[in-house]
């Protein structure tokens, strides 16, 4: 099974009106803070702190969203759910899966913000 693409950028950038420029605004504000989200969250998932666990996953989902990121959004939405539930036996796994789709959008948009937008 193929992986999904990372992020719909057609669709992010009809989002943005056509707006490169803020779209790399974005982008770069979105590699300035996902360290401390990611960090955020991995302090919620060892403190077994299920209401912050949500409200970070839940932020973390609408950054993603900008960039129209499903795969990101869909595991943020899931950690989210997951710490909503308090299926704590869950979260643990769901949390790796977040920061290996977090790691897989910047990585995408380092490559946008240094070499440009694909032809």
């Amino acid at each position: 099974m193929e992986a999904q693409p990372v992020m719909d950028l057609a669709a992010a950038m009809e989002r943005f009106d056509g707006d490169q420029d803020l779209f790399l605004t974005l982008a770069e504000m979105f590699l300035e803070r996902s360290p401390a989200a990611l960090a955020a969250i991995q302090t919620a998932l060892a403190d077994k702190n299920l209401p912050m666990l949500a409200k970070e996953a839940h932020k973390l989902k609408g950054s993603a969203m900008e960039f129209c990121a499903r795969p990101t959004v869909a595991a943020a939405a899931q950690l989210e759910e997951s710490a909503r539930q308090s299926a704590v036996s869950e979260t643990a796994a769901m949390g790796e899966q977040v920061h290996a789709e977090v790691q897989r959008l910047t990585a995408a948009l380092q490559v946008i913000i240094e070499k440009g937008f694909p032809a």
